[in-house]
Formats: C-alpha cells, structure tokens, sequence
C-alpha cells in the first residue's frame, strides 16, 4: 500500500485541529477549528474515493468492465458534496449564535461566558 501526501495531510490536519480545540478559550478560534476538522474529514474522504488512473464510470464505455479495479468510485465525492452544504449550514449557525452571545455578554471567552450564564441562572432561580 502506497500512501501519498493526500493520504497523511488530512490526518495531520484534523489531529491538529482537533488540538487546537481543545485547548483554546476562544468561540471564534473553536468555530474556525471545527471548520479545519470538517475539511480534513472531507479531504480524507475524496482521497478514498480517487484513485490514480481510475476512469470514470461513464456508460457506452465498455473497456472499464474488463478491469473493476480501473473504475472511480464516485460515491465519496458524492456523500462529501453534502457534507460540504451541511458544514455551510452548521457554521452559519454556530457564528449566528456567537454573534447573539457577543451581544449580549460583550465576551468570546468559553471561561467567561460559562461563568456570566451560571450567574444568569442564579439569579433567575
């Protein structure tokens, strides 16, 4: 098995994304991390489905059925261009929501807005 750049790079790229969400306080940085996460998942997945040399599964060309092995599978590219609309609308979201707290508690700190809620809550009670 011959693993290429396409093949460690999103490996790479979610385990240090998945670092720096972990260990940063920032709403902002946590969406932009969640983000890199996503297209590292995604890049992952088309390099799955891509091989080298494969040709398309195009009808009237009956040359591929000798040789399955030649045949790109189009499926991840396919289940990835979802995942791409449903990562567009989760962002949007997350950064409709991280709007709405920036307005109300004047912080981007996980920390403080933790505590500012808590003490909301308290208050309520």
């Amino acid at each position: 098995m011959n693993l290429h750049i396409f093949d460690i790079f999103p490996i790479i790229l979610f385990f240090i994304s998945f670092f720096g969400l972990i260990t940063t306080n920032n709403t902002m940085k946590s969406i932009v991390f969640i983000m890199l996460m996503q297209t590292a998942v995604i890049m992952f997945w088309v390099g799955v489905g891509a091989r080298f040399g494969a040709q398309p599964p195009i009808i009237g060309d009956i040359a591929y059925l000798e040789n399955p092995d030649a045949i790109a599978d189009p499926l991840p590219q396919a289940l990835m261009l979802t995942a791409i609309i449903i990562g567009i609308a989760v962002t949007a979201i997350n950064i409709t929501m991280l709007n709405a707290l920036f307005r109300k508690y004047k912080t981007m700190n996980w920390q403080a807005l933790q505590n500012l809620s808590s003490t909301e809550v308290e208050e309520d009670a």
